[in-house]
């Protein structure tokens, strides 16, 4: 059948040839024939008045896809009187582009492939900018030649499935969004994106509470004018307040359904007549709390009342932006705890530095000065001593509002420590001539009478300042200098000040001053572990190494263990100290296993006053987890002196290490006169010998007996032996014939950095005649 050019259309729209055409659309789609012989073939009048009152479109276009027949839905939708009036014509005179174009490329297509094209998806914006989704079938006319002369199509309204597919792929952008932790802004435009997307001439906006609780701040409308948005922002929270400050007001729904003759929009009038809207709705929502948290708002540019799907749709935006709100909320909340102090509300360590960093980076840009002053609370433990920890709290805040009320917040501030206090000051204020006089009044503020309830006292504080770049190089030195001035002003009295002064280093300080000093080194990051290899004298690799802690004191340079150690036992400052040693140790370890490195033990000592304390075993257990370690990878080295004067404490505390599967080993054995017996009863997996045993190996006899004895009870015991101090390719020689597993010394390699100690974890294998130095 060969449809005629659009000029002849009068001689196809009649019953025979519609016959005809349907009679090929069925052999196309291989239904049984249809002849024009059937008892059901139709009259003219009878099939237009049947496919006139389908919901469908119906339609029959030429080779160049005018139309040559259409039903009335088609012009109905157009805005046609008639379906006659669509005849002749193609998408382009109807749509604009590039709606009309997509249909004609569809088209074309089919007609190029002579292949029908089943329940496509085609989107149609009428006249009025309505939008429609049509679920399409398409089939090409072939004449008796073969060639495509015009096409016939079916398209059905799916406009209410698909917006529901479109709502429910929105929704899920926007859940998306939150849990991924997008920006509140970008969540909500998502979200009213979403919902304009389901109706037509109408545009959303979320508005939020502010901080006070009675203004609503614009936080989201992407379709909205920018200029009606940045009026809007601040709009008051009351009973005539527009439509959103109202149901903000009321806490329900307001529908306002012509703007400029509504009483509630009084107030605003001016401002909403410039902009094409006409009515608005507005929903609020709350939080789990039941607590206002903003509104929903739909303007339409028609006076009219929302409809019922439109209502649903609100109170499902207001559900999403509840949601979104809450939980960027939660995340601002750890945020902020993150980086500040819970008690005081001040900036934490974390964001004092960050903050530190900017500002010396600014100075070298600017030429300016940068001070950071000290303030500690002198016997601040006799307050909690006194008045229990909650009075403590109270006199922590009052003070930090002290320090935050004074010099007009100029200046920033944390709470560095229990009852310590860090400020910055820049600028002028940073000069050293007027340091002295701001800490003066920093002083008399903090010490004015504290009144809590029925209480009433005083404390006095110690401040010490310096300024960059004069006293510092950089953030990390500025901040201890000023941690020097503060203890020398606390050593001179305390209830005093000073600015830091450049002065030659003494070769040696007090103890008292090291062991401040020690405390803040601590916190600070001075310490740091070096490594001594452990090698197996069989194979010849590296299989353990002994972490052994050094300090870089910011005065006399690096400290060796002797320096230090005893005092930090003393004072307690080993427990903390350890704890640190303990958690380095194990995340160097587990770096150097995700390098690929083969797996060693890492020895870490443990001294008595640890051995002591209770936590030792958690501490050990974070350490691990902290790191991801396993646990045999780790050793602890306790001294034999150690563990004989509470041998039965000494068992049970063992006993729990090796329940979590730590190696334990006992160090400098030899030295410490334990009985067989109660070695014998310790848990342990290695024996290290002291290298007072091992130094004169070369030439003393004694020394060969005794070190040849403890080889052999090790081995007897099923322990690990290993030789520590060993210096000369002699004691090698010597140690390999009694058949000691594990040496560790000068002539294999000196202690070194976690850097080097990797490179040579790199290298597959070395002779040990290479290692020695």
């Amino acid at each position: 059948m060969d449809l005629p050019e659009s000029k002849h259309v009068e001689n196809v729209a009649n019953a025979d040839d519609l016959v005809s055409l349907a009679t090929e659309l069925a052999r196309l789609n291989k239904i049984s024939h249809l002849s024009k012989s059937d008892e059901l073939r139709p009259n003219g009048a009878w099939l237009t008045t049947l496919v006139n009152q389908v919901a469908d479109y119906i339609f029959v276009k030429d080779r160049h896809s005018r139309f040559v027949m259409a039903n009335r839905q088609i012009a109905l939708d157009i805005g046609c009187e008639a379906s006659s009036d669509l005849i002749g014509k193609t998408d382009l005179d109807l749509h604009s582009q590039p709606i009309g174009s997509a249909f004609l490329s569809a088209e074309d297509e089919i007609m190029s492939s002579q292949e029908a094209k089943y329940d496509f998806e085609e989107l149609l914006i009428l006249p009025n900018g309505k939008r429609k989704w049509f679920s399409s079938s398409k089939f090409p006319v072939i004449d008796r030649e073969g060639v495509s002369v015009g096409i016939v199509g079916i398209c059905r309204d799916i406009t209410a499935r698909k917006n529901a597919e479109l709502l429910q792929q929105g929704q899920n952008q926007v859940l998306q969004k939150i849990a991924t932790g997008a920006p509140i802004s970008d969540v909500l435009d998502t979200l009213v994106l979403a919902i304009e997307s389901q109706m037509e001439g109408v545009m959303g906006s979320v508005m939020l509470l502010d901080e006070s609780g009675e203004h609503l701040l614009s936080s989201s409308g992407p379709s909205l004018p920018k200029a009606y948005l940045e009026a809007a922002n601040g709009v008051p929270i009351g009973p005539k307040a527009g439509s959103c400050g109202t149901a903000a007001f009321r806490q329900e729904c307001v529908i306002v359904e012509d703007i400029l003759n509504d009483p509630l929009w009084e107030d605003f009038i001016d401002v909403v007549s410039q902009f094409d809207m006409r009515s608005c709705w507005s929903m609020p929502f709350f939080g789990q709390d039941t607590k206002l948290l903003g509104t929903f708002g739909l303007y339409s540019n028609e006076v009219r009342a929302p409809s019922d799907n439109e209502q649903n749709l609100a109170r499902e935006a207001a559900r999403l932006a509840s949601i979104a709100v809450e939980k960027d909320r939660a995340e601002s909340r750890i945020r902020y705890l993150a980086n500040h102090d819970v008690l005081t509300g001040l900036p934490n360590r974390h964001e004092f530095k960050a903050k530190l960093e900017q500002k010396i980076t600014a100075s070298h840009d600017t030429g300016g000065p940068v001070a950071v002053v000290f303030v500690d609370l002198d016997n601040f433990k006799i307050v909690n001593d006194s008045f229990g920890h909650a009075i403590g709290d109270q006199v922590l805040m009052i003070v930090a509002e002290r320090i935050m009320s004074l010099h007009g917040h100029a200046h920033e501030a944390i709470r560095f420590g229990g009852d310590e206090f860090v400020l910055i000051l820049d600028g002028e204020a940073a000069q050293k001539r007027e340091l002295a006089s701001f800490m003066g009044r920093l002083r008399d503020e903090i010490i004015k009478t504290i009144r809590i309830g029925d209480l009433s006292f005083h404390i006095t504080c110690s401040i010490g300042a310096a300024c960059y770049p004069e006293d510092a190089a950089d953030a990390a030195e500025l901040l201890r200098n000023a941690d020097k001035a503060m203890f020398e002003a606390k050593s001179s009295g305390r209830d005093g000040f000073k600015v830091f002064e450049q002065t030659r280093p003494e070769k040696s300080l007090n103890r008292l001053t090291l062991l401040e000093e020690m405390r803040t080194g601590i916190e600070s990051g001075e310490f740091f572990l070096e490594y001594q290899p452990q090698y197996n004298l069989e194979s010849g690799r590296i299989v353990g190494a002994e972490a052994l802690v050094r300090w870089q004191h910011s005065a006399l340079g690096r400290l060796m263990p002797a320096e230090f150690i005893a005092l930090a036992e003393d004072s307690g400052l080993i427990v903390p100290l350890g704890r640190w040693v303990m958690h380095e140790a194990c995340r160097q370890n587990k770096k150097w296993q995700d390098k690929g490195f083969a797996p060693i033990s890492v020895g870490v000592n443990v001294s008595a006053r640890q051995f002591r304390d209770t936590g030792l075993i958690a501490d050990v257990s974070a350490a691990l987890a902290d790191a991801g370690l396993p646990a045999q990878f780790l050793e602890l080295e306790l001294t034999e002196s150690l563990l004989i004067q509470n041998a039965e404490q000494a068992v049970k505390l063992m006993e729990g290490f090796r329940h979590i599967g730590v190696n334990l080993a006992i160090d400098d054995f030899g030295t410490g006169y334990s009985s067989l017996a109660s070695l014998k009863s310790f848990p342990l997996t290695r024996l290290k010998i002291d290298r007072s045993f091992i130094r004169d190996l070369d030439f003393d006899e004694s020394d060969r007996s005794i070190a040849r004895a403890i080889i052999s009870l090790g081995r007897e015991l099923g322990l690990c032996v290993v030789a520590e101090g060993v210096e000369t390719a002699k004691q090698q020689a010597f140690l390999a014939s009694c058949q000691c597993e594990i040496v560790q010394g000068f002539h294999f390699g000196r202690p070194m950095s976690a850097d080097k100690l990797g490179k040579l974890l790199a290298m597959t294998s070395m002779p040990l005649g290479a290692r020695s130095g």
